[in-house]
């Protein structure tokens, strides 16, 4: 879950809702100088999927010693690990270009996103729930990379359609969670402006002119960033998630959470991503 505080509230958009967020920017990429790689529906398919692993957790999630309702970074390495391979395998049955974007992702996110935030530490450092997933995911990269035809096209297709799933996602982030409610700026390193572009561009994300810290209303319903250099097809992109606002309080235990959340009705947050 990715909870964020707002109008004396949590606001809670979930892992599930947050993928389908990124399903509609990939949907929208491209234009002259950000050019759609090849094969770009698995590029799309990925990135909708990326995060299907915290299906299943967030229909029960959890509470802390505290009774805070846990996100994503409140969770420890090898509740995170249980659930990046659920997402690697659940990409698997949308074809192999898929499992491979979706393995690299789970990969990245115990190795500094695979170098793009910087020089990730030694394998042999890293706890031992990581080393199992990075060792599987290599694996089956090269059974799937066998599968694909291994070679050097297929490892520059791979390595450009990872950047941009990686940028998509922290976009998204950025919308649901501390960034744009803190009138950051982020910077998305390293994207693609097409395959083979080995070390891309960096783009810089801030809120809208006029925006504050993001906010229109008390529940965050309206809320735009702008990003530049430009990657998409349209000067605006609605990109539209579902959340829920619940109390800001300790909850006794995961049942005292869930009736909360279920107790919330649904709310679509209206984001805007804009060129200007």
């Amino acid at each position: 879950m990715i909870i964020t505080r707002a109008g004396g509230g949590l606001r809670v958009v979930s892992q599930v809702a947050h993928q389908e967020q990124c399903g509609l920017l990939a949907a929208a990429w491209g234009n002259e100088e950000f050019a759609r790689m090849d094969a770009w529906d698995a590029v799309l398919t990925a990135t909708a999927c990326h995060d299907a692993g915290w299906r299943e957790w967030e229909q029960h999630p959890d509470v802390g010693p505290d009774g805070t309702p846990r996100g994503f970074t409140d969770m420890d390495i090898d509740e995170h690990v249980a659930i990046h391979r659920a997402s690697a395998a659940a990409a698997g049955s949308h074809g192999d270009r898929v499992e491979l974007l979706v393995g690299m992702h789970v990969a990245g996110l115990v190795m500094r996103r695979l170098g793009i935030d910087g020089e990730a530490a030694a394998l042999a450092t890293r706890p031992e729930a990581a080393r199992d997933l990075v060792t599987e995911r290599a694996q089956a990269a090269r059974r799937l990379r066998t599968r694909l035809g291994e070679g050097a096209d297929l490892a520059a297709w791979a390595w450009s359609a990872y950047r941009v799933l990686q940028a998509i996602d922290l976009l998204s982030l950025y919308l649901t969670w501390r960034g744009l409610a803190s009138a950051e700026e982020w910077t998305l390193r390293r994207v693609p402006r097409c395959t083979g572009d080995e070390q891309g561009i960096d783009l810089v994300v801030r809120p809208a002119p006029g925006r504050g810290e993001g906010d229109t209303g008390p529940d965050h319903s309206a809320c735009s960033c702008v990003v530049e250099p430009w990657p998409f097809s349209a000067p605006e992109v609605d990109a539209p998630v579902a959340s829920r606002v619940i109390d800001d309080r300790p909850y006794r235990d995961a049942d005292d959470l869930g009736q909360a959340l279920e107790a919330s009705p649904p709310t679509i947050l209206r984001m805007t991503v804009r060129r200007h």
